[in-house]
């Protein structure tokens, strides 16, 4: 079980956070600002440490802050799509998001000033940051759109209907606080459940995203291990952002794909694939000729050329024309 808290300054994280460790017995990893240069790297060594424990982990801040923050105070992140790929690997795993929120802006504001008196605070001022997350909560068709994946989210109507988050506030929760660690448990449970159980396992490397979700199975040639221990298919800010890019230029939501590779990192066949499709239904898109062969006995959706040689086709024409 993978619990990710996230939000502004002075919402309720650590204290929240004491107390879900304490009851669920979970381990307790903060992640903060550091290693700028790698920051894509930092978030998957964390979240693959998370995947390989035996026991609940609580991960204090994750994508979402960097993508926030970035915004805020840096003119955006560098890694615009990070959280697309963070979050194929987080349904994957069955990961929760935890919002804590404030009421509103002006309250988050009045919180941090109180707090900077205690004790010493990153940021000068919050103002942005609050506004920025509770409008990634609610959504807002006229925010305007930069190139980071939290601006599409923001535009298409925000996180509030996800089935993988939920939102924690202090005026809300904090007097009831294990009443609502006893509902993030069980949504935790039922994610998972509904999860191909071969996929919560670390080692399953290859396929990612959430079985009951989606719509599509993506299916490349074989997976390009850039990590150690770590093969998850269409997870490399470099290799795979062409077929990210077109994800996102096509505006469309990450929950609607899962993905796969015909052949594992040591080029054995991707048994999970057969696994999957004997329990849901997908739209098969293969990318390139192995994936083509590998699944010519199964029905294919659209067989797209391989994403390394967009030089020779329009990517986003050719994806847009497979899920019309």
């Amino acid at each position: 079980m993978i619990i990710v808290l996230d939000g502004p300054d002075g919402t309720g994280k650590t204290t929240l956070a004491e107390r879900m460790c304490k009851l669920l017995d979970a381990e307790y990893l903060h992640l903060t600002y550091r290693w700028k240069e790698r920051i894509f790297d930092y978030h998957t060594v964390a979240l693959r440490y998370a995947a390989r424990r035996q026991k609940p982990i609580i991960i204090d801040r994750w994508w979402p802050s960097e993508a926030i923050y970035a915004k805020a105070f840096r003119d955006g992140s560098d890694w615009p799509l990070q959280g697309r790929m963070c979050d194929r690997i987080a349904k994957k795993f069955g990961v929760i998001y935890v919002y804590c929120l404030p009421d509103d802006v002006q309250s988050a504001v009045a919180n941090h000033t109180k707090l900077k008196q205690q004790r010493e605070e990153m940021y000068d001022d919050i103002e942005a940051v609050a506004d920025l997350y509770l409008k990634l909560w609610n959504g807002e068709s006229t925010h305007e759109d930069k190139g980071q994946y939290i601006d599409q989210v923001i535009r298409t109507g925000g996180l509030w209907n996800s089935p993988d988050t939920v939102k924690y506030s202090i005026s809300e929760w904090g007097h009831c606080m294990d009443l609502f660690i006893e509902r993030v448990h069980a949504l935790s449970i039922a994610w998972r459940t509904m999860q191909l159980p071969d996929l919560l396992e670390f080692k399953n490397w290859n396929m990612t995203g959430h079985a009951a979700c989606s719509d599509y199975l993506i299916v490349g040639d074989r997976v390009k291990s850039k990590y150690r221990e770590m093969h998850w298919p269409c997870y490399d800010y470099n290799d795979s952002l062409i077929l990210t890019e077109a994800i996102h230029r096509l505006n469309l939501p990450e929950d609607l794909f899962m993905y796969a590779c015909a052949q594992n990192h040591d080029g054995s066949p991707n048994m999970l694939i057969d696994r999957l499709l004997e329990k849901y239904d997908k739209k098969i898109i293969t990318l390139g000729k192995v994936a083509e062969d590998y699944m010519s006995n199964k029905t294919i959706h659209a067989a797209l050329p391989n994403p390394s040689y967009e030089w020779k086709v329009d990517m986003v024409e050719v994806l847009k024309h497979a899920i019309s």
